[in-house]
């Protein structure tokens, strides 16, 4: 509805409404009432002005626009204006018209308690907070205050040189892994300060057999640890974690290795990363181990399937065997499409898709593989 002209040209009468929405803005449960006195409308009682004209707009508001109910006072002397101590109650359900009449848009409260944490903290961050008010992080049993209030504590560790789980810990009540995500936005909030967080070192357990020739990567402990029992001739095994061993920093210098009783450590680091050592892949046969293989490709280009592995799996997916998305919980696995590996985007990939089910490689005894 388009703004009265009156009320346009009457600041007293918008200052009176917009108290209103003041009142609106907050968390209240009592109905939203306002007495006229001296002391709260004064426009109304500057009798040198066209008091009655005003009051007049006032019960217009009331009669024709039901934005207000108007109470009057009893007992009133008779050298008091008829409306003094009147009581004027919001009708809530003219809270949009008033809001379009005065352009105040509804203001979300989480919004606006993101705003006011913010504000008190600005000086900490290179941005006056501004990333925080777009991305406004959320975890449960946290109030934005605190949030705000946590991130405005970053800056004194970061000349620390501590690892980022070191920093989010020591600022959010111990938990270490809730900035894990949120590199890019401490960024945007400290700039280049967040180049003196330490990179957090890769940890991989290997086992480097004398003189081995060849490398294969197990997706999953059991089936790592079985291998190192019973291990195919001339190999050295490196146990991935899942996708841990996939991570950018796998060929930064932040990598570091555990090794197992009986390994040649010193001929492992000569070979790692080694473009012409043959290097090999063995995880589940599902999308997700499939992914690995793709990703664990852009550190090691030389990576393939390792056949041995997957072709007992192959057999039994082929023969009707396995498990469906819904039964493992892989229902949120995406299909690589192409993974830069002939074996897997020839043979693997197609029965995936075809059987529409799922094999881990536990499913398989490493003792019975055939290695060449």
């Amino acid at each position: 509805m388009t703004t009265p002209l009156w009320l346009t040209e009457e600041a007293w009468l918008q200052v009176l409404l917009g108290w209103f929405l003041d009142r609106l803005d907050t968390p209240r449960s009592l109905a939203v009432t306002r007495r006229m006195k001296q002391s709260t409308v004064p426009a109304l009682f500057q009798f040198e002005e066209d008091t009655h004209y005003r009051w007049g707009l006032i019960e217009r508001l009331a009669s024709d626009y039901q934005v207000f109910s108007i109470h009057y006072q009893k007992g009133l002397d008779s050298f008091q204006v008829p409306y003094d101590n009147a009581q004027l109650r919001l009708n809530p359900q003219c809270e949009d018209l008033l809001r379009d009449w005065l352009n105040r848009p509804r203001q979300d409260p989480v919004t606006a308690a993101w705003q006011d944490a913010v504000s008190v903290h600005a000086g900490y961050f290179r941005d006056n907070g501004s990333a925080l008010l777009v991305v406004k992080p959320s975890a449960p049993g946290y109030t934005p205050a605190e949030l705000v209030r946590a991130f405005a504590a970053i800056p004194e560790h970061l000349a620390q040189e501590l690892t980022l789980r070191e920093i989010s810990a020591r600022c959010f009540h111990g938990d270490s892994k809730f900035l894990d995500q949120r590199r890019d936005l401490l960024t945007q909030l400290f700039g280049k300060a967040t180049d003196n967080i330490r990179p957090r070192p890769l940890l991989l357990t290997a086992w480097a057999p004398a003189r081995f020739a060849q490398l294969l990567i197990v997706e999953n402990q059991d089936s790592f640890l079985q291998l190192v029992a019973q291990p195919p001739a001339g190999y050295a095994l490196l146990y991935s974690g899942g996708f841990r061993a996939s991570a950018s920093r796998l060929s930064s210098a932040h990598t570091r290795f555990a090794f197992l009783p009986g390994s040649d450590s010193t001929h492992f680091q000569q070979l790692w990363l080694n473009e012409h050592l043959p290097t090999y892949f063995w995880g589940d046969l599902d999308f997700s181990g499939i992914g690995i293989l793709k990703s664990l490709k852009n550190s090691l280009p030389q990576l393939q399937a390792w056949q041995p592995g997957y072709q007992p799996m192959l057999h039994l997916l082929e023969s009707g065997q396995g498990h469906i998305a819904e039964q493992a919980s892989k229902t949120g696995q995406i299909d690589p499409v192409v993974c830069g590996c002939t074996y897997s985007d020839h043979t693997l990939l197609p029965a995936l898709r075809k059987a529409r089910r799922f094999i881990d490689q536990e499913a398989i005894r490493p003792g019975l593989i055939d290695a060449p």
